[in-house]
């Protein structure tokens, strides 16, 4: 047992590793920066306005901008799926898994134009998320790089892992939390060797990032506290209404996506449809449209009364399954935690309303909300509530976060597996498991 320790120690230490893994930080960290300026073009073009405070930029918006601008969008991302794309969909996180998995090569040119696509689609508004295009991008870029130094599997697992680790950590901020992340998302498990490598690719495109964005939390918030075991049960229970709004928007995602695969017509014409939808959602609930950061952000900052907070867990959930359901390209990451803010947000206020002066504020819930129906979601209770604790720097909240992390996980995966990306590949008839990956016939 001693020797196998030491032979995965060095392992994980071997200086080849290592540099590859840093060259590789230092060029998906700059993609992750160049992804962000991509999209604030795409959504100043649609927009007027590349701001991520993009609720406040539509108040100066004509209504008929915000909705044509996701259905002319989705017309034009759908004939760009019909004349450009083989297959008709761009890659996605799920793709990024399953490459790991089988030798850790992804195609460049079809991540390439995923991620474009992806981009495409938030800057005109749908409701998905960027951290999907954010993993694709990184694992591309980590698995070209890889090829030049020839590395065996496992170590082109890790490279591919290590894009991930370093495009996450340059994009929200978060180190530690890209790091754990590639670990848990796309390496799925707990493991000694790639932990070294992933780390120093997740710490160099942290400084990327920074170097371009400054080193500052993407939500700032107050120095919330818990008031301590009284609120525990409170936020077990918030791990659990997680755990449901989780569900309910996992299975909104692929019960519109078979409802619009069943619809007549080319599929560019069903992806305007959606955005078109999107469009006249986002006309009494702006807070809808693309990834939602300054709407996550307002409800973590208590701006928001319960019913606005209510009406945009219904809109978001109703959005985000047209959204992806019709086509759009993007994650489930961003959706998730506006999702989660705005329910933990009405939780708190209701908190507040029963055991008035004795509980945290609702901002403090709406953080821990957020970790409660994202980590379902990505199936990884542990970087979810880092990259939380990261984006926010609310430290104190870490048990809260973590209970209603793990609640929620452990609620959902029973009923959808590890996470929805591997509920996806079963979907179509991959199965992973931590030593192998497996198919079989898609089901009729």
């Amino acid at each position: 047992m001693s020797m196998d320790w030491r032979a995965a120690a060095k392992r994980a230490f071997a200086p080849r590793l290592l540099l590859a893994a840093a060259a590789i930080g230092a060029v998906a960290g700059a993609g992750g920066v160049a992804f962000r300026l991509l999209l604030n073009g795409i959504q100043w073009l649609a927009f007027g306005s590349g701001s991520e405070m993009l609720v406040t930029a539509l108040a100066s918006v004509p209504g008929w901008r915000i909705v044509l601008a996701p259905a002319l969008g989705g017309l034009a991302i759908g004939l760009i799926y019909r004349f450009a794309i083989p297959g008709h969909f761009p890659l996605g996180p799920a793709d990024a898994i399953a490459a790991a998995w089988r030798g850790g090569a992804l195609p460049p040119a079809r991540s390439f134009a995923g991620t474009l696509i992806n981009a495409a689609s938030l800057g005109v508004g749908a409701s998905v998320g960027r951290e999907g295009p954010i993993v694709l991008l990184g694992g591309a870029l980590g698995s070209w790089l890889a090829r030049f130094l020839r590395p065996a599997p496992d170590e082109a697992r890790i490279l591919l892992a290590a894009g991930v680790a370093a495009c996450v950590a340059a994009s929200f901020n978060a180190p530690a939390a890209g790091a754990i992340f590639a670990l848990e998302v796309v390496l799925l498990g707990y493991r000694l060797v790639p932990l070294p490598a992933l780390a120093v690719a997740s710490a160099v495109g942290a400084l990327v990032g920074r170097a371009w964005f400054g080193n500052v939390p993407i939500f700032p918030v107050p120095a919330y506290a818990a008031t301590g075991l009284a609120e525990v049960p409170a936020m077990a229970l918030l791990g659990a209404l997680g755990a449901a709004l989780a569900l309910a928007m996992m299975g909104g995602i692929v019960a519109l996506g078979t409802v619009f695969a069943r619809l007549p017509g080319p599929w560019w014409l069903k992806t305007g449809l959606a955005g078109l939808a999107v469009g006249l959602v986002a006309l009494r609930v702006p807070q809808v449209l693309s990834y939602g950061q300054e709407a996550a952000h307002a409800a973590m900052l208590g701006a928001y009364g319960w019913t606005l907070l209510l009406a945009i867990v219904a809109a978001k959930l109703a959005a985000t399954a047209v959204s992806l359901g019709g086509g759009f390209g993007g994650g489930v990451f961003s959706p998730a935690l506006v999702l989660g803010a705005a329910l933990g947000g009405a939780f708190g206020h209701a908190m507040a309303f029963a055991f008035p002066g004795a509980v945290a504020p609702s901002g403090a819930y709406a953080v821990i909300g957020a970790a409660a129906v994202s980590a379902p979601v990505l199936g990884a209770p542990l970087s979810t509530a880092l990259i939380l604790l990261e984006m926010t720097e609310a430290w104190r909240l870490a048990p809260g976060l973590a209970i209603a992390a793990i609640v929620a996980a452990a609620i959902c995966r029973p009923l959808i597996g590890r996470s929805f990306f591997t509920w996806q590949l079963e979907r179509r008839g991959v199965t992973l498991t931590p030593d192998a990956i497996s198919s079989r016939p898609r089901p009729s």
